[in-house]
């Protein structure tokens, strides 16, 4: 099962992933947040960017409006060693983030200042094992929980942050257990038309067997319809119309879903990402319009597919030079990625040139 990476910084680019035409590097700028740390999750508000730093506990803020990633603030220092994930909502006139700590068990709640500056204000912990993959819709945060394998099935939490000041942990429930037995471990989720979607990966056996893509009443946090199987290590997911889009590390591969139907999940294309020369182990993705943008983690670039038509998706670009992708975020016209290496990067990319 592979969730969280560190990938060791200076890897060097050997091949082309998935495709044989690269784009050029220079349209690429780079910061580095810390020399120690690890940047993680990056959110954004406006032109402002925020990036988690496993390790040192920190939250950079930069200004991306000049075409680069400009120091707003000093980075926040959060009470915990490994904040992950994050979202960003308007409350009250307030900007507020969310964030889980996954070493401390804890969701904190801060104010984001018009100058990217954080602070504190308040806390909700006993949310076991949060991974980063979280999501938001109005002022309900939804987390993804690993859960402890061969012992607990994995699930999610949702969390009330409508009094910042005071975030309540209002549900929690499980997932199912895969269908040949064994145990649920989720590290990623996404929202859509009242549904939570969940990335339920597992190292149960049969391995081929054991992974599944889960489907959640937001409302009700109960399963609704049968879980749909999938291939080993699915990662990060996200929801265009009607249609989902899933990666997968361990099986190399890039996967639409039909989710017209939440109850009846219906499988529409699986793409090899695997070539005669490299294979593109998936994790980050994003989907802007009619492209899909994959992160290949060991290869260290970015693969872009036409997904017009979701049953006929088609590679059509390689980014290269993008060591150890994590997660993606867009904004002001740029995809923005973390790097999970030990003083690893956050890439600043326009979206014209993918």
């Amino acid at each position: 099962m592979k969730m969280i990476f560190v990938c060791v910084l200076g890897l060097q680019l050997l091949l082309t992933g998935c495709g044989s035409a690269t784009h050029p590097l220079q349209t690429i700028t780079s910061v580095t947040p810390s020399s120690t740390g690890i940047p993680l999750s990056v959110t954004s508000l406006g032109s402002l960017e925020f990036v988690s730093v496993q390790g040192t506990g920190q939250i950079f803020s930069y200004n991306i409006a000049s075409g680069s990633q400009v120091a707003a603030v000093p980075p926040y220092a959060t009470p915990c060693k490994d904040p992950s994930g994050m979202v960003i909502a308007s409350i009250a006139r307030a900007n507020i983030m969310a964030v889980v700590c996954y070493d401390t068990g804890a969701l904190l709640t801060l104010t984001v200042h018009a100058d990217g500056s954080l602070t504190a204000l308040g806390s909700v912990s006993g949310i076991p094992s949060p991974y980063p993959g979280i999501a938001r819709d109005g002022t309900n945060v939804f987390i993804p929980l690993f859960g402890v394998s061969n012992s607990t099935n994995g699930g999610v939490a949702k969390v009330s942050i409508a009094s910042p000041a005071n975030p309540i942990l209002t549900g929690m429930a499980p997932l199912a257990s895969p269908a040949s037995g064994g145990y649920a471990n989720p590290g990623y989720l996404t929202l859509a038309g009242g549904n939570i979607f969940v990335a339920a990966g597992s190292e149960s056996y049969p391995q081929d067997t054991s992974s599944t893509i889960q489907v959640m009443d937001e409302t009700t946090m109960t399963l609704i319809g049968s879980p749909l199987v999938v291939a080993h290590s699915p990662q990060h997911l996200t929801v265009s119309d009607n249609t989902a889009f899933v990666t997968f590390f361990d099986a190399v591969q890039l996967e639409s879903i039909d989710v017209s139907n939440p109850r009846a999940l219906k499988p529409l294309q699986i793409v090899s990402l695997a070539t005669p020369i490299a294979a593109c182990h998936a994790l980050p993705l994003f989907v802007n319009g009619n492209y899909a943008y994959v992160g290949c983690y060991d290869e260290g670039v970015i693969e872009r597919f036409d997904v017009s038509n979701p049953a006929a998706m088609t590679w059509t670009q390689t980014t290269a030079g993008i060591i150890c992708p994590q997660e993606f975020n867009a904004a002001e016209g740029y995809l923005l990625v973390t790097g999970s290496a030990k003083g690893g990067h956050v890439y600043q990319i326009p979206q014209a040139s993918l």
